[in-house]
């Protein structure tokens, strides 16, 4: 399996070492974390939304159109 390395500060280290289980590694509490919101599973949010093939597509386009990298400067992401 890949893997990635994310920096993230001491205090959020801290705070995520207090809420990890025993017997859990990070990546396992990060995914159980992402994958509740607000207490719900984050899957009972798919399909929410009824969008057309046109509206999915014009989002898709604007999120591109506004990400905004590290260095702060906005360029397009295909």
């Amino acid at each position: 399996m890949a893997s990635k390395t994310i920096t993230i500060t001491e205090e959020v280290y801290q705070l995520l070492k207090l809420i990890k289980k025993q017997d859990e590694s990070f990546s396992e509490l990060l995914r159980r974390l992402a994958m509740s919101v607000n207490g719900q599973k984050l899957e009972s949010f798919f399909g929410s939304w009824d969008l057309s093939d046109q509206e999915y597509k014009e989002i898709q386009e604007e999120i591109k159109l506004n990400q905004i990298p590290f260095n702060g400067k906005k360029r397009r992401f295909d």
